[in-house]
């Protein structure tokens, strides 16, 4: 069976990297040079369409992963991957309060779209300047209360690993919740 789970999250929160650490093919992505002049003193390229990366957890189970991009311009995007999509990941990046506070915009967003079993990852945790805890609690208070919320390095295969696989996880679930009801 194919999961498809989309990883979205504000420009420079960590998508592409994310989608890289884990992905064993070499991942496709549609990075482009920064057009906009104050983004471009943050990171020279931004992703313009999508990433691409798949895990195989069992000859069962294959996971595609899709990282959506973090400027608003190409949102027209975000219908087209939730159409067989199964989860949603959100990443923040820890140390700038605008990414942690774009996460309930990115909940919303996707939400309003197709109500998907969520994780929330705040990314790059291994730098200093990291917003305060109560300051990020405050932001994301909108969020349903059961969307648990990770603290996660991009760059590490491990945080990645089981980011994805919370969100696998909390799919399940969610699925067996159904079939209860049902």
């Amino acid at each position: 069976m194919v999961f498809r789970i989309i990883v979205t999250g504000s420009f420079n929160s960590g998508k592409t990297e994310f989608i890289k650490q884990i992905s064993e093919i070499e991942p496709i992505t549609t990075d482009k040079p920064v057009t906009e002049q104050e983004l471009k003193e943050i990171k020279a390229l931004t992703t313009v369409a999508l990433d691409f990366g798949r895990l195989t957890v069992d000859e069962d189970i294959v996971i595609h992963l899709y990282a959506t991009p973090g400027q608003e311009r190409f949102d027209f995007i975000y219908p087209l991957l939730l159409k067989n999509a199964l989860a949603l990941i959100i990443l923040g990046d820890i140390t700038d309060e605008k990414s942690i506070k774009d996460i309930v915009k990115y909940y919303r967003k996707f939400h309003n779209l197709k109500r998907l079993p969520t994780v929330v990852a705040l990314t790059k945790v291994d730098l200093e300047n990291k917003v305060p805890d109560e300051k990020i609690e405050e932001y994301l208070s909108p969020l349903p209360k059961d969307i648990p919320v990770y603290r996660i390095n991009a760059t590490n295969k491990e945080d990645v690993k089981n980011t994805v696989l919370l969100a696998l996880e909390m799919l399940l679930n969610s699925e067996e919740e159904h079939e209860e009801i049902v």
